[in-house]
């Protein structure tokens, strides 16, 4: 079916996208769990004051990973015992703004409306990681205490008087990322790209730029940032996609609104997070993220209410060059590989819930059965 035909295709460009990324950041997630335990950056992520949270925010805003990318690091921060509001702040600011973003922004959006979103890009992580550390649940999921109790096990094991080599370290480090993490976040990752290949195929371009145009009052806004809150956007990749809007008549208030909820929220990583932090501490997440990029917009709106898009050809292309310069240009001959290795995660990770479930239906048939026998004598 031709239907079904472009929603494979879809989620096969999503994947091919994304997927260096999440193989790379396993590959730091488990650098960092193996190594954070004596890191000075630990120490800084884990202070009770708003050092802590400033330190990953800035942290998150250097790196230039999508969404779907960070969320293997985000996992090994939580586990490494790193605050709630600091992984929240890392894993916000992340994927909204980088130094590559900012350029391209600035090439393409022009310098008020790039001002008010570098603004909003260091301002959001903060806000909304107090609110998730103050109103989450700070209990870890069985899933987290699953990984965590797989990570310890080997650390406890060892002889005392043996210290590994770094290569031993960096096996260890691998082995962790991908045998133990991978397929638990490959599995929600892979569900999440599917569900997103749907949404988008079904969801008309016109309905977009509908949303994205003429004033934006706070409907349009509300309804920009569910859509954007769900669609897979990788980071950067947005900016010209919302630069189109700008140039067809779209506000700025819902500009911003995208150019947050866009990168910052999606199917795949809130279903990934949701098994780890929980489905609480994701909820918060995301409806105060959506809250606070609708506030956003309106003020936008209200303060930019002059706003016309200025297209300098010259001037974008000469800032665009500069931004592909920062950007990370990830080699054809790694892209499909990585969306094996994430697709081999993926299919390793459904194949551990399939036994679980079976395990536990098998359980339940046997109470069941005892149950029967226990009714008959």
């Amino acid at each position: 079916m031709p239907l079904l035909r472009d929603i494979a295709l879809t989620s096969t460009g999503l994947l091919l996208e994304a997927g260096f990324w999440i193989v790379v950041s396993l590959v730091a997630a488990g650098i960092v769990h193996e190594f954070m335990d004596t890191a000075r950056v630990k120490a800084a992520m884990r202070r009770s004051g708003s050092a802590g949270v400033l330190a990953s925010m800035g942290l998150g805003a250097m790196l230039p990973l999508c969404s779907c990318g960070v969320v293997p690091l985000t996992v090994s921060f939580y586990l490494g015992g790193v605050r709630l509001a600091a992984v929240i702040a890392f894993t916000i600011a992340t994927p909204v703004i980088n130094p590559a973003a900012v350029i391209l922004s600035y090439a393409l959006l022009g310098p008020r409306l790039t001002l008010a979103y570098v603004a909003f890009g260091l301002v959001a992580p903060v806000v909304v990681g107090y609110m998730v550390e103050r109103w989450g649940s700070a209990r870890m999921n069985p899933v987290a205490v699953q990984l965590k109790s797989c990570c310890g096990s080997a650390a406890v094991s060892a002889p005392a008087a043996r210290v590994p080599s770094l290569w031993a370290r960096l096996a260890r480090a691998l082995r962790w990322g991908f045998g133990e993490l991978g397929p638990v976040l490959g599995l929600y990752i892979g569900v999440g790209i599917a569900l997103a290949g749907v949404l988008g195929t079904l969801v008309p371009q016109a309905w977009i730029s509908d949303y994205l145009g003429g004033d934006a009052p706070l409907a349009s806004l509300f309804l920009v940032a569910l859509f954007g809150a769900s669609v897979y956007v990788c980071a950067v990749a947005h900016i010209p996609l919302v630069a189109a809007m700008l140039a067809a008549g779209a506000g700025p208030g819902a500009a911003i609104v995208f150019l947050v909820t866009g990168p910052a929220t999606n199917l795949p990583e809130m279903i990934a997070l949701s098994r780890v932090l929980g489905a609480r501490t994701v909820a918060i997440y995301v409806g105060a993220l959506v809250a606070l990029s609708i506030l956003g917009g309106w003020l936008v709106n209200l303060w930019l209410s002059d706003y016309h898009p200025v297209m300098d050809p010259l001037a974008s292309m000469r800032w665009g060059d500069i931004a592909a310069h920062l950007t990370p240009v990830v080699p054809g001959w790694l892209t499909f590989p990585s969306a094996i290795v994430v697709g081999i995660l993926a299919v390793w990770g459904a194949g551990q819930w399939m036994r679980r479930s079976i395990a536990r239906l098998r359980g339940l048939s046997v109470v069941a059965q005892n149950a029967a026998d226990r009714a008959r004598t």
